[in-house]
C-alpha cells in the first residue's frame, strides 16, 4: 500500500482505513462483556468515578490481554510500514477512552504528548470502537505540530475530578494527567483554528503526538475510542521501561537479533 504522506507533514494528521472490521467487532464484544450494558449508553449509568474507572480498566485490560489492538496493527502493517519502516514498536498498554456527552471529567484537556515524556518521533493512532455521533471526535489545533513551544509551565487544573489524579493511580493508568502543563498556544487557545476529526468506524487518525489535541463529545451518546502510540524501534523515547513492545521486525533486524542472541 503506497501512500502520499505529504498531508501528514503539512497538516499533522492523516486518515487511514482498516479494511477488515472483525478486529473492531472483537473489541466491541470485549467492552460489552466488561460493561454488561450498551457501552454508548454509559452516560445513563448512575455510578461514581471509582466504579466508572474500574469498568474502563477491566475492558482495557481485556483488550490488552487478547492482543486485539496488536492484531489490528499487524493486519495493517503495509500502511504503517510507510511511516515507520520495517522495525516498529507499539504501546502495549493502550488507552481506552470512554467519554460521556458533555462530561468534562471524562476528557483529557488540551495538551501535547511531548509535555509528558514523548518525543517528536512518536506517533498516535486514534480510532473509534463504536460509531461516533455528531459533535464527538478528536479536536486538533491546526498546524500546532509545527510550533516549538517557548514557555512550557505547569497549569492549574480546575476540573475537580482531574485535580485529584495522582501518579500511579488507576486514573493515571487510563491516561489522565497528574501534573498538567501548558504553553503559549494552549494558554491562548481561542486565537487558533480548531479541527474536529470524526473518522467513521473502520477509519483511524494517525497524528503527531506533539500536536495540540484533546477529546470532545458534544453528542448525545458516549464516545468510545482507543489510542495507541507507534514509533520506529530506534526512535528516541523518554517513556518507562516496557512501555513499548516490538510489533514487527524486518529481516535484517531479525538476523542481527538472532546473531547477537546466539553469541551470548
Amino acid at each position: 500500500m503506497k501512500l502520499d504522506k505529504s498531508p501528514l507533514l503539512e497538516n499533522g494528521f492523516f486518515v487511514i482505513n482498516f479494511p477488515r472490521p472483525s478486529y473492531l467487532e472483537d473489541m466491541q464484544k470485549q467492552i460489552k462483556s466488561s460493561f454488561n450494558f450498551d457501552p454508548i449508553e454509559f452516560h445513563f449509568q448512575n455510578i461514581d468515578d471509582d466504579k466508572r474507572l474500574s469498568l474502563i480498566k477491566s475492558a482495557k485490560d481485556s483488550i490488552v490481554k487478547n492482543k486485539s489492538v496488536k492484531n489490528l496493527l499487524l493486519d495493517n502493517l503495509s500502511c504503517f510500514g510507510n511511516f515507520f519502516g520495517p522495525d516498529i514498536d507499539y504501546q502495549e498498554d493502550i488507552h481506552l477512552r470512554v467519554s460521556r456527552p458533555n462530561h468534562e471529567n471524562d476528557f483529557i484537556d488540551w495538551h501535547r504528548d511531548t509535555f509528558y515524556g514523548n518525543f517528536y518521533w512518536e506517533m498516535n493512532i486514534w480510532f473509534p470502537i463504536f460509531p461516533l455521533f455528531e459533535g464527538a471526535g478528536l479536536a486538533l489545533i491546526e498546524k500546532s505540530h509545527l510550533h516549538s513551544p517557548k514557555q512550557i509551565e505547569f497549569s492549574e487544573e480546575k476540573n475537580p475530578f482531574r485535580k485529584c489524579v495522582t501518579k500511579g493511580s488507576i486514573a493515571n493508568e487510563l491516561g489522565y494527567q497528574y501534573a498538567p502543563k501548558t504553553d503559549e498556544v494552549i494558554s491562548n487557545i481561542q486565537a487558533y483554528n480548531t479541527t474536529l476529526l470524526t473518522p467513521t468506524l473502520g477509519q483511524a487518525v494517525i497524528f503527531f503526538g506533539h500536536m495540540v489535541h484533546r477529546s470532545l463529545n458534544n453528542s448525545n451518546k458516549t464516545r468510545i475510542s482507543i489510542d495507541v502510540r507507534l514509533k520506529n524501534m530506534l526512535a528516541q523515547t523518554n517513556t518507562k521501561s516496557g512501555y513499548y513492545k516490538p510489533l514487527t521486525r524486518g529481516c535484517i533486524t531479525q538476523y542481527v537479533e538472532k546473531m547477537t542472541s546466539d553469541s551470548r
